[in-house]
C-alpha cells in the first residue's frame, strides 16, 4: 500500500492516510482520489508512478493496435516497452520507466498526452 500525507482542512495537523488510490477521477492536471480525498497533480510522485504510467502503456497498446489494423508487424521496441509497464505493477524506478518510454512514443509520434484506449482484435 502507498502512504500518502493527507491536509484536513477540518484538521489542520497533517495524518498519514494508507491509500491504494483505486476509486480515480481523472482531470487534465491530475487525479482525486475518491477514497483518501487528495488531489495529485501531474508533477507528483503518486500521479507518475501510477497514473501517468498507465497513460503511456495506454499510448503503446494503441501505436501496436494500430499497426495490427493496417496488417503491420508488432513493433518489438513498443511491446517490450509496454510489458514491462505492465497493468497495475508498482516500480521504484518509474521516472526510468517513463524516460525510456518518451523516447519509444516519440518516435512514433506519440506522447502520453494523446493517450486513449483502442480496442482492437
Amino acid at each position: 500500500m502507498m502512504s500518502e500525507t493527507k491536509n484536513d482542512m477540518t484538521n489542520p495537523v497533517q495524518r498519514l492516510v494508507s491509500c491504494n488510490h483505486n476509486a480515480r477521477c481523472r482531470y487534465t492536471d491530475g487525479f482525486y482520489c475518491e477514497d483518501c480525498k487528495i488531489f495529485f497533480n501531474k508533477d507528483s510522485s503518486t500521479y507518475r508512478s501510477g497514473e501517468m504510467l498507465s497513460s503511456i502503456w495506454m499510448v503503446l497498446h494503441n501505436i501496436n493496435v494500430d499497426r495490427h489494423r493496417n496488417s503491420l508487424p508488432e513493433l518489438k521496441d513498443v511491446a517490450e516497452i509496454k510489458e514491462e509497464i505492465g497493468v497495475g505493477k508498482r516500480h521504484d524506478n518509474y521516472e526510468d520507466i517513463i524516460a525510456r518510454a518518451e523516447v519509444v512514443m516519440t518516435k512514433y509520434g506519440k506522447n502520453a498526452d494523446s493517450a486513449v484506449m483502442t480496442l482492437g482484435s
